[in-house]
């Protein structure tokens, strides 16, 4: 069979039904093979980094390794920074790109390139087909390893020529591997011992993003020990009920404030990878010295890795703590009583702005969470208004909330329209800051095409905010003049209305906190893309 073939049936064993990208030269054996096989639904994204970000919120849905064809050296550069942020959320993405073909690849052609050299640093690995009965075993590894802990992009780059070649080389079966996903019994014994007999005011935990299908577990254990639960910094998905009175929010994402935050405990049971991320350098190791750390990752390079543990256990979040539980209560008795629910205060300020024109970003988030149904999935870059969305967006059920960790721009747009692929085309609420819209405008393209019900409420505060407050907080000389360099984005303004009918999108423009919700109702309910344009203040 012909290579195309090979890939093909690969896709096909593998439960793929859809394809990511942006066609170009170098990918035309693959997509003339599309004509032959209408099973593969190809998901058309007018420039790369769109296209990594919705496989990304696709392979995010569904829990399982996305598939993408880039082109070449050009596509994948433009695609490196979405790449970036697959990398650090662990999505399972494979990311194939159309080489030259090999037999002139000495000439240096146009569209050649060092693929793989240029793909390694934001891979787990990347690797160049060289023949054609390579390419099957290829293929297999490059599915394998991006779903295997932790999960990650994965590169492979596959010639022109390796399509169009035959070979007799049958595809091998795909592989169901089943891990080892439960420490030891030594080990959750005392792992047990350590939580029980720490008194739970002196005993908090902190859940990172590899938690998140195994929420009723945590929350099982986190009632029977009553200790206070806190999200890792900027976690991107939902680690426990936002209403739970043992929730505590999110960790601050700076060593010194999550300092302040730990040092009145005795022990911390740490879930997930990178359960410290800072972003802003502040003094000071994040955990306290006093502080014994307990960490639990299915990545055995973790725990230990950055902060010292007292006891590191691998394996998965939900198998391990099904197991631990029963050990846990065996030693308690009956569940400690757990704290009587805190009043909102922050819904309360917020109906306080609804009469601010223009609106308070505060206002804002609170206005267009409200219009949603229960546990409406959501997602969220909308950077300085975020911090809103994730207080008032209180689902009950896990994968209902996204956000990028790795912090590059132009993630949320065409992420929505993945997650929505990956639900079967269900409606999703992107929020938006109007800096990031800018990054990844061709997803409103997309959406279009694809008819997707994705409601793109765009925050337009009308300059890089976050930018202006971290520059307040150094204290320099943009601080002290009020100039700030090349973070307005008034002159020209953006029409983001403009933009979006451009592409086929329905837009309107809502200037009162008090028509949001109506909005956000009336376009949710129609069943098609549309953006909405929020005017907001910029508080400091």
């Amino acid at each position: 069979m012909k290579g195309s073939e090979v890939l093909f049936e690969v896709l096909a064993t593998e439960g793929v039904t859809h394809a990511f990208g942006n066609p170009g030269t170098t990918e035309l054996p693959f997509v003339d093979a599309l004509v032959e096989h209408p099973e593969l639904h190809y998901v058309l994204a007018l420039q790369e980094a769109t296209a990594v970000a919705m496989a990304d919120g696709y392979a995010q849905a569904t829990g399982k390794p996305a598939f993408l064809n880039l082109h070449t050296s050009a596509g994948l550069g433009n695609a490196i920074g979405n790449l970036t942020n697959a990398q650090v959320a662990n999505t399972p993405l494979v990311v194939t790109a159309g080489q030259q073909d090999l037999r002139h690849i000495a000439t240096e052609p146009m569209l050649s390139g060092d693929l793989v050299g240029l793909a390694r640093p934001v891979s787990k690995w990347a690797e160049e087909v060289r023949t054609v009965d390579e390419l099957a075993v290829m293929l297999r590894r490059a599915f394998h390893d991006a779903a295997a802990p932790p999960g990650g992009p994965v590169f492979v780059s596959i010639p022109m020529n390796v399509l169009d070649e035959e070979t007799a080389t049958p595809v091998p079966a795909p592989s169901r591997v089943r891990a080892a996903e439960v420490p030891d019994a030594a080990v959750l014994e005392q792992l047990a011992d350590l939580l029980v007999s720490t008194p739970p005011d002196r005993l908090a935990l902190v859940l990172a993003d590899e938690v998140g299908h195994a929420v009723d577990e945590i929350l099982a254990v986190a009632d029977t020990i009553g200790a206070p639960v806190f999200g890792a910094p900027l976690h991107a998905t939902l680690v426990f009920l936002p209403r739970h009175p043992l929730w505590r929010g999110p960790l601050p994402p700076a060593a010194a404030r999550i300092n302040q935050a730990l040092a009145g405990f005795d022990r911390v049971f740490a879930i997930g990878r990178r359960p410290f991320m800072v972003y802003p350098y502040t003094p000071g190791p994040a955990v306290p010295p006093t502080v014994e750390l307990l960490h639990l990752s299915a990545d055995a390079g973790e725990p230990g890795r950055t902060w010292p543990v007292t006891l590191g256990a691998v394996g998965d979040a939900k198998a391990t703590l099904a197991a631990l539980l029963p050990l846990v209560r065996e030693r308690i008795g009956n569940p400690r009583p757990a704290p009587e629910a805190r009043p909102d205060q922050l819904e309360d300020k917020a109906r306080q702005r609804y009469a601010d024109v223009p609106m308070h970003p505060m206002a804002a988030a609170h206005a267009l969470v409200r219009a949603l149904p229960d546990n409406a999935v959501v997602v969220d870059e909308a950077i300085t208004t975020g911090t809103y969305v994730r207080g008032f967006h209180h689902p009950a059920r896990p994968g209902t909330y996204f956000f990028c960790r790795g912090g590059g721009l132009g993630w949320g747009m065409p992420a929505a329209l993945g997650v929505s692929l990956g639900y079967d085309k269900a409606p999703v609420l992107c929020v938006v800051g109007d800096g990031s819209a800018m990054y990844s405008p061709q997803a409103l393209w997309t959406a279009a095409r694809e008819q997707l019900p994705v409601v793109f409420a765009v925050v337009n505060n009308r300059q890089y905010l976050i930018l202006k407050n971290n520059l307040r907080q150094r204290a320099g000389a943009s601080a002290q003049s009020g100039r700030y360099v090349a973070m307005d984005l008034v002159e020209p303004p953006i029409d983001y209305l403009a933009l979006a009918r451009s592409m086929g999108v329905e837009a309107t423009l809502v200037e009162k906190a008090d028509d949001v919700s109506d909005a956000v109702s009336a376009a949710w309910d129609a069943g098609r893309p549309h953006l909405l344009e929020l005017p907001i203040s910029s508080p400091e």
